[in-house]
């Protein structure tokens, strides 16, 4: 049975794919489990599979192109199933004519209009509204179009409204059609929606094309600058368009800094038992363990302990979680990305490292999937292994909470020996501060929280009972 493949939707606040690369040309055999076609999204990009056996018998957008989620993007079928029908309903929901349309005679679409209605059409006509083929129909629901109102001649069967006429319609009409959004930036920023190209489905104006308004032509690609000076001096090497991931992590943690009044805490941890203790896990299994895996187990354990940090603020409301879904801030070939471990609150200091181990890797590799980066409640941020001494971390909503992680070093430290005498020793010392949201959590329950992790870092037997 033929399958219309569509442009899937791999995120919560994804609206639009681009489709990177096709495995498969028109006409090759595919099996279910074998990768079709690549996808982008704002984060990464992932391999899609066919979810059954068959031959690519259309394909309906070309590598490099973006298309609204849910569209039709190509067709498997057997071998010599008749697809016309199919073909026909993709590319009226895509907007294009059809040429399987068009190799039909011309009499057939008003009969077939006609056909389709039913016994409906005549209730249409007696009520003096307008009638219209089922394309027709569909097409003018998609774009927001009122047939009963819009002013829209038809030229099928009876003075029937076909297809071509509503998307006739849309071409001539001065309404612009843009997305909520894209009004809302086009209108906080006085732009003129009419004067934009729309590149979304039957052009209508998206985000990305109020924010290309912005960009002027040069910023297009990124280019070599030879001699370029700006106004204060300064010689430029190269322009890079600020676009894409790096934009998208911009916008979201300008957001969260600005939005979320940040308040820092911050604390030195003696590692020197972690240490010890991390040696003979490591030693007694196959499976290493990093520090970042105990510092994980630390932060879960305080979390249970500490729900309020587990929560965060949706709207007039304050979410506090059972699941304790933590993120783990990696470096990739897009950027930063958060892959997620979920339900850590059921899982081991050794599963967490496996799940954290798996997660990471694919992170740089750029393949992680929708589900394996989102739906965080906290997140660690730990740039110990580049030295950094300490840092402050901006919250990654909408979390509460994110624990920036630095580097161990010998440092001189005041200890109580044995005599009860206090001495200068050299200890393993790392130093953590927590960014909290204090439009939720207050002060004193931040200040309990990072001590709470301190304590179990320090006596690292916790973490393993």
């Amino acid at each position: 049975m033929a399958d219309l493949v569509i442009m899937p939707k791999l995120g919560f606040n994804m609206n639009e794919g681009k489709l990177v690369k096709w495995y498969k040309s028109e006409g090759d055999a595919i099996k279910k489990g074998e990768a079709l076609f690549s996808v982008e999204t704002d984060k990464t990009s992932i391999d899609i599979e066919s979810t059954g056996d068959g031959y690519v018998r259309k394909l309906f957008i070309e590598e490099g192109d973006k298309l609204a989620v849910t569209l039709p993007i190509a067709i498997i079928a057997d071998k010599e199933e008749n697809i016309d029908a199919l073909v026909s309903d993709a590319y009226a929901q895509l907007g294009k004519e059809s040429p399987v349309e068009d190799k039909k005679e011309a009499a057939v679409q008003p009969v077939e209009s006609v056909a389709d209605e039913g016994p409906a059409v005549k209730a249409v006509t007696v009520a003096g509204r307008h009638i219209a083929s089922p394309r027709a129909r569909r097409v003018a629901e998609e774009m927001g179009i009122d047939l009963e109102s819009a002013n829209i001649v038809g030229t099928g069967f009876e003075g029937g409204i076909s297809e071509k006429d509503v998307l006739q319609y849309v071409a001539s009409a001065p309404k612009v059609r843009a997305t909520p959004l894209a009004k809302k930036m086009a209108e906080a920023s006085g732009l003129d929606l009419s004067s934009m190209a729309g590149t979304g489905v039957y052009g209508k104006v998206m985000k990305k094309d109020v924010e290309g308004a912005f960009a002027s032509p040069a910023a297009a690609v990124a280019t070599a600058v030879v001699g370029e000076l700006t106004q204060d001096g300064k010689e430029i090497s190269e322009k890079v368009p600020y676009t894409g991931v790096r934009k998208i992590i911009g916008e979201r943690l300008s957001s969260s800094m600005f939005s979320a009044p940040h308040v820092f805490f911050t604390q030195k941890v003696n590692l020197e038992n972690l240490l010890e203790l991390r040696k003979q896990v490591n030693e007694s299994q196959e499976k290493k363990t990093s520090v970042t895996d105990y510092i994980a187990k630390a932060v879960i354990l305080t979390l249970q302990k500490y729900p309020d940090l587990n929560s965060s603020l949706v709207e007039d409301t304050i979410e506090k979680y059972k699941s304790v879904n933590l993120g783990i801030a990696v470096a990739s070939p897009t950027g930063l990305i958060v892959p997620v471990v979920k339900n850590g609150q059921n899982m081991s200091v050794v599963e967490i490292s496996k799940a954290a181990s798996a997660l990471v890797a694919k992170a740089r590799e750029g393949k992680l999937t929708p589900d394996e980066y989102s739906g965080g409640t906290f997140t660690i941020s730990n740039l110990g292994m580049f030295g950094i001494d300490q840092f402050t971390a901006i919250i990654n909503p909408p979390e509460s909470g994110i624990l920036a992680v630095s580097a161990t070093k010998d440092e001189p430290v005041v200890i109580e020996n044995g005599k009860g005498e206090k001495e200068v020793a050299i200890k393993p010392m790392m130093n953590i501060t927590l960014s909290a949201d204090h439009r939720i959590i207050d002060g004193l329950l931040a200040a309990q929280a990072v001590a709470e992790i301190k304590a179990l870092l320090e006596n690292p037997l916790r973490l393993l009972v």
